[in-house]
């Protein structure tokens, strides 16, 4: 493996997690009903991608990059708006630190998919992290503070859907993510339009659901570029940092404290990523 490539893949992954990190509290602060929230979520993703796939690619019309869309990349549209619903619904029905680690057993699903569908091998330190990973997710699991069944469902959803999507992305190294993501928001908007309560958005909320909708444009834009540097694998295991960092923000600004278990599985699970990160990198680096 190309020392250069891994490195850009952590690079991305690690900077889209970052970009993504405030989206939790984001949501809890703009405060409104599920429907409304998922428009301006939808609405602001689609423009900013819009922009950022103008810049990007100039030359390609946007009517014939919809015509050339395939089967496959239609089921990540459908994927990333579905996801998009259950990480929403998870944040409003459970705590924020339970649906953002519950979201972290997307490495054991993506490792899965990556070796039976593109028989790409999963480095044995990968294997280990992902152990330890889910080891983890069930102390969460446990740990009953603040959380519901259903709001913990809807982050599973959420977790498998986007080990899907990276391992879509891996196969997909030409498709433009930004079109993709653009669509889902697209797709979001039309869906939560005739349910949403559009009268009762205040100034305030039109504001936070801009940034939240374009943080997770770019956000989500960085993390599906991953894959095509490094295995889905490896870029699902970058997932579980957002549930330390969004945990700490929401605690912080919303005094909503994870909880004794919680918080000690996350930061198990934060060094496991870490640790994973360095020596997929000082591998990366022998074989170059």
């Amino acid at each position: 493996m190309n020392v250069s490539n891994h490195l850009k893949g952590v690079l991305l992954a690690g900077l889209g997690i970052l970009v993504i990190s405030p989206d939790s509290l984001l949501i809890r602060f703009v405060n409104i009903d599920l429907w409304t929230l998922m428009f301006l979520r939808g609405l602001f993703i689609a423009l900013a991608l819009l922009i950022v796939n103008i810049i990007f690619y100039p030359s390609l019309s946007l009517i014939e990059q919809f015509r050339q869309l395939n089967r496959k990349e239609w089921t990540m549209v459908i994927l990333m708006a579905v996801c998009s619903f259950a990480f929403v619904a998870s944040i409003q029905t459970t705590s924020v630190a339970h649906t953002l680690i519950i979201v972290g057993t997307a490495p054991i699903f993506s490792a899965i998919l990556g070796l039976y569908l593109l028989s790409e091998a999963v480095a044995r330190n990968t294997w280990i992290s992902i152990g330890i990973v889910f080891v983890g997710l069930i102390f969460v699991v446990y740990d009953q503070q603040q959380s519901t069944l259903l709001g913990d469902f809807y982050a599973l959803i959420t977790g498998l859907g986007w080990a899907v999507i990276l391992v879509l992305a891996r196969r997909s190294v030409k498709t433009n993510m930004f079109f993709i993501m653009m669509l889902s928001g697209l797709l979001i908007v039309i869906i939560s339009l005739p349910i949403a309560n559009l009268p009762d958005i205040s100034v305030n909320q039109a504001l936070l659901g801009s940034l939240l909708g374009t943080l997770n444009g770019i956000a989500l834009s960085l993390l599906t570029f991953a894959p095509r540097f490094m295995p889905a694998a490896e870029v699902a295991v970058f997932l579980p940092l957002e549930s330390v960092f969004g945990s700490l923000l929401v605690w912080w600004f919303l005094a909503e404290y994870p909880g004794h278990i919680s918080l000690i599985a996350g930061l198990v699970i934060i060094t496991t990523i870490m640790l994973n990160s360095y020596y997929q990198i000082k591998w990366s680096k022998a074989e170059y």
